[in-house]
């Protein structure tokens, strides 16, 4: 498309926000959020609060609003893990509601940004997730939201990033997510063993990449579509992703022993719990996530190569690019 449009940003203050506050691009972004100020923003921000009826405007300024949008980024969202199932659900889900109201108040797509995780939620999962894992209520609330616009009759176009890391080339990120937090505390030699499902796979994807396919597919106008935002069978295994963590932690000083796999699935529930509490909970989210992969069938689904194509992504290495991110970490993020 020629003409340049104008895509309502909500949470613009987030990991994925600020990404592509920061991506070159041919639309113009309104920011939006909660907060007064948003680092990189090119535009005043729009004070915005998705949990609200009308964001939280007054009815001039939110159909003043509507009138000058084309299409709605919906990247506002509650993406802790651990959190009981009610927490979730007035952003997650009735947030994106609202955002379903302004879009068609506007007569505006929505790009939305869901989780890889919802793989695990499938009909056709080899195993069931278990109810207590650490994943699965904000899954099931991004779940939940997809069903909202799917139902919706608004197009939309719904993207689903596996775990998030730093910029491809750069390493950079606006806040430390669970994959740098996991990695230092491995990298400070914490871990008396990792708990993993055998054959699974460590699909981690830069920030940018994500940011530049949904730029780019809004402005082609293609505002229709899933995409698997992972490396599926190209992501790394386990052993590569922690002889990186090792070779990072040398760098800096520390000499680590590789610290044994051990089968998520054949542990005794006191493995873990008799840990200190810190250990204990980190092993947990890695028990719980490593399961999140295996009911996605071990290797992720994705949609990686198509996106390549389509929009002209670039390959990376996922190696490198973690430990970029790990370097960036260490020095921006400790």
């Amino acid at each position: 498309m020629s003409a340049r449009r104008t895509v309502l940003l909500t949470g613009a203050t987030g990991v994925v926000g600020r990404s592509l506050l920061r991506e070159p691009g041919a639309v113009r972004l309104l920011p939006a959020a909660r907060a007064a100020t948003v680092p990189d923003a090119g535009e005043p921000v729009v004070r915005c609060d998705v949990t609200r009826e009308r964001f939280g405007l007054d009815a001039d300024a939110y159909a003043e609003l509507a009138a000058r949008v084309d299409v709605v980024i919906h990247s506002a969202g509650l993406t802790e893990w651990g959190l009981p199932a009610e927490r979730y659900a007035p952003v997650n889900v009735e947030g994106t509601r609202r955002v379903i109201e302004f879009a068609r108040e506007a007569g505006a797509p929505v790009h939305f940004m869901s989780t890889a995780f919802v793989a695990a939620l499938a009909d056709t999962a080899p195993v069931p997730l278990r109810a207590e894992n650490v994943c699965r209520n904000y899954i099931t609330s991004k779940y939940a939201a997809e069903e909202l616009l799917r139902s919706s009759g608004i197009p939309h176009a719904i993207y689903r990033p596996t775990n998030l890391i730093g910029d491809s080339v750069t390493g950079w990120t606006s806040h430390p997510q669970i994959v740098q937090q996991m990695s230092d505390w491995l990298g400070r030699g914490r871990a008396p063993f990792l708990p993993v499902h055998p054959g699974i796979r460590m699909d981690f994807v830069p920030q940018d990449l994500l940011s530049k396919a949904v730029l780019r597919a809004i402005e082609r106008g293609d505002d229709e579509g899933e995409w698997w935002v992972t490396l599926g069978p190209e992501a790394m295994d386990v052993e590569t992703c922690v002889g990186i963590v090792v070779k990072q932690a040398a760098e800096r000083g520390r000499h680590l022993t590789v610290p044994p796999l051990l089968d998520a699935d054949g542990l005794a529930p006191e493995t873990i719990a008799e840990q200190p509490p810190m250990t204990r909970s980190y092993l947990s989210v890695l028990r719980d996530v490593s399961e999140v992969t295996r009911c996605s069938g071990g290797v992720l689904p994705t949609s990686m190569p198509e996106l390549r194509d389509r929009y002209g992504l670039p390959a990376v290495d996922d190696t490198a690019a973690y430990a970029t991110t790990l370097a960036y970490a260490a020095r921006h993020l400790a």
